[in-house]
Formats: C-alpha cells, sequence, structure tokens
C-alpha cells in the first residue's frame, strides 16, 4: 500500500471522544508517555513535552473530568541497536560527536525542544519523518537559528522524506539519542513505527 494512502487512513481517525476517567495516568513529558505506554495504558492525560506543544497544549489545567472531552491516537517509534529495544515518543537523533551539524533526526513530533525542526511532522500519520543535515560548521548556526520557525527547510543540504522504517548504516559509530536520552554509540541501527500506539488527552 503506497504511504500516502496509509498516512490518509490514519489521519482519518486518530481523534475520537473519550470520557476521562478519575484514575487516568498522566504524563508530563516524553519519557512519561513510554513508560506508561510499556505499563499497558492505552489512554493517558498529557501535560507537558514537546508532543504537548505540538498538539497546541496551552498548559491550563486539569479538565473538568465529568465531561467528555477529544481523544487523540499517537503513533510511537521504536529503536532497535543490537540486540537492544528501545522506544521513544518525540525523535531519535544520531549524530556525529566529532561533527555534530552532520545529524540524522527520525521524528515524531514536529516541535522538539521549542524549535520546529521538522514543521510537516504529525504524530498520528503513521509514518516518521526523517531530516538529514549534512552541513558545514556556518550552515549548522544559520539552520540552528532558523529552526526556531521552521524555516531552515527546504535546504539543498538537508534532505527529508517520511518512511514506516528505516536503516541506518553510518560509517564509524555515531551518538544515539532518543527524547532526550541517550540510549548508545552505534554504528548500526533500525526504526520503525508503531502507529497509534497510544492514546492521550491534553491537559
Amino acid at each position: 500500500m503506497p504511504e500516502h494512502n496509509s498516512k490518509a487512513d490514519y489521519l482519518g481517525n486518530w481523534q475520537f471522544l473519550t470520557e476521562i476517567s478519575p484514575t487516568l495516568k498522566i504524563a508530563s513529558d516524553e519519557k512519561e508517555i513510554i513508560a506508561l505506554y510499556e505499563s499497558g495504558e492505552s489512554l493517558i492525560g498529557l501535560q507537558g513535552g514537546d508532543l504537548y506543544e505540538s498538539l497546541g497544549g496551552r498548559g491550563v489545567g486539569q479538565k473538568d473530568r465529568e465531561k467528555r472531552t477529544v481523544g487523540l491516537k499517537l503513533d510511537l517509534g521504536q529503536l532497535v541497536v543490537g540486540q537492544s529495544r528501545h522506544l521513544f515518543a518525540s525523535y531519535c537523533k544520531v549524530s556525529n560527536p566529532l561533527r555534530p551539524w552532520y545529524t540524522i533526526w527520525v521524528i515524531n513530533s514536529p516541535i522538539i525542544g521549542h524549535r520546529r525542526i521538522s514543521p510537516k511532522s504529525h504524530p498520528a500519520d503513521g509514518l516518521l519523518d526523517i531530516v538529514e543535515f549534512s552541513l558545514t560548521f556556518r550552515e549548522s548556526l544559520k539552520a540552528y537559528k532558523r529552526s526556531m520557525s521552521g524555516d531552515h527547510l527546504p535546504h539543498p543540504h538537508i534532505k527529508t522524506s517520511k518512511k514506516r522504517t528505516h536503516t541506518i548504516n553510518p560509517r564509524g559509530k555515531r551518538k544515539v539519542v532518543i527524547d532526550g536520552r541517550k540510549v548508545a554509540y552505534s554504528k548500526e541501527l533500525s526504526i520503525s513505527v508503531i502507529p497509534h500506539a497510544i492514546a492521550v488527552v491534553l491537559l
């Protein structure tokens, strides 16, 4: 099935009406989203982090739990490094420690650290956005400043694509960071999306 058809199908049903249970578990960042997903939760409250900002969260406090509200189904990413498996909610970053301006981002959230690294990314389309930076040091500084608004794209030395799965085989070891946490220095890794893995309500 073509990727654009899959995207349309996922985006067609990513929103739904739901009741907010008094026992609803709450996540305030991406690490807590993953922890709750791994503990078996299917619907959680979200009140902070990159995805919260990307989805329009305003930090206005908890909603009236007697009322129905909109739930959002979100994708998660899965990273395999050797025999280890890691999940991420917002992003996976693969970089050269000696030349950090050569970086590959695998993105599920258009906003990362208040910057629009991948402004066209959508956390519920069943795809991950791959953004590959091959810049000079000076170009990377300009791109970093312009990423606040997303104006660093398009750029002839920044390659973008959307994929369900992606394998990275860089020359030499690379630093691997997911959702702000370093997980490995690796030569080879594979990444895949888990479509609509968990649902959230914004609090």
